[in-house]
Formats: structure tokens, sequence, C-alpha cells
């Protein structure tokens, strides 16, 4: 169940440094070893989620400073989504930016109460600044009942 107004409601529109990305041909080669996928000069999309991840300009533990939560807390990914609007290439810069479009505070038998934040990060063409991917994350943080 949800309650009323969230006390961070102000980190809504909070934005990454951001920052670059470009894929190796060999960490394209890798990564779809590892996925057991279908050898293929085309990056694997998960390579979208990596992207935003080394290219947003902090560490993960900083984007959890930014939400307002220690990393040492354990926060969680509870859901991650992929929007690709065209295909991933090897060798071409992209750029990274990434803001916190969303908080809802939440309470549960489990956890006790939490907030889950989505995060959406995009990958754009640095040459001509369309979006290629679209990376949104919604993470599980626990919050102090006090």
């Amino acid at each position: 169940m949800e309650t009323g107004t969230h006390p961070l409601q102000h980190l809504v529109g909070s934005r990454v440094p951001g920052g670059e990305y470009s894929i190796a041909g060999y960490e394209s080669w890798l990564s779809r070893d590892a996925l057991s996928a279908a050898a293929s000069p085309q990056p694997h999309p998960i390579m979208a989620f990596i992207g935003v991840q080394r290219g947003m300009g902090l560490s993960v533990a900083g984007l959890f400073e930014l939400l307002e939560c220690d990393i040492a807390d354990g926060p969680m990914l509870a859901q991650s989504t992929i929007e690709l609007d065209r295909d991933l290439e090897t060798g071409r810069t992209y750029a990274v930016e990434g803001e916190v479009v969303a908080l809802v505070r939440k309470q549960g038998a489990v956890l006790g109460t939490f907030d889950l934040a989505t995060c959406r990060f995009d990958l754009l063409d640095a040459e001509d600044g369309a979006r290629v991917a679209s990376v949104t994350n919604v993470y599980a943080i626990g919050r102090d009942d006090s």
C-alpha cells in the first residue's frame, strides 16, 4: 500500500552527471559468449544496460547516494526495462544521460517502509544526438520507519 506525500519528492528530476560509453568489439563478443547468445557482429541488448551503468558519471554507490541511500544498506534492483530504438554498434560513441523520474513510498510486510525509485537512462548517438536506447531501472530501497 502506498503512503502519503513522499518526503524525498525533491529528488525527482535529479540528473546524473552523465558521460560517454562505447562498446569494444571484444566486449561485445565476451557478453554474447557469457550469455550463451548466438554469435553476431551486433552487440547484445544487455550492452545498453552495461553502457548506462558505466557511462552515467557516477558509481553505483554514487547513484544511491543521490537517492539518499547507503549502498551498504542493500538497495535492490527490482525491475529493469531496455528499449532499443536503433541497433547498438561496436566502436560507436554514445552519450549517457539519466534522471530520477519517480519515487513511490510503500509499506511491506517483509521490507517494512521502502521506496521504489525509478531512474531512466538514455544512450544517445554522440554524432547526431538521437536516442539509441533507454534503460529504466526501478530500485527497492529500504527506509528507516522513524
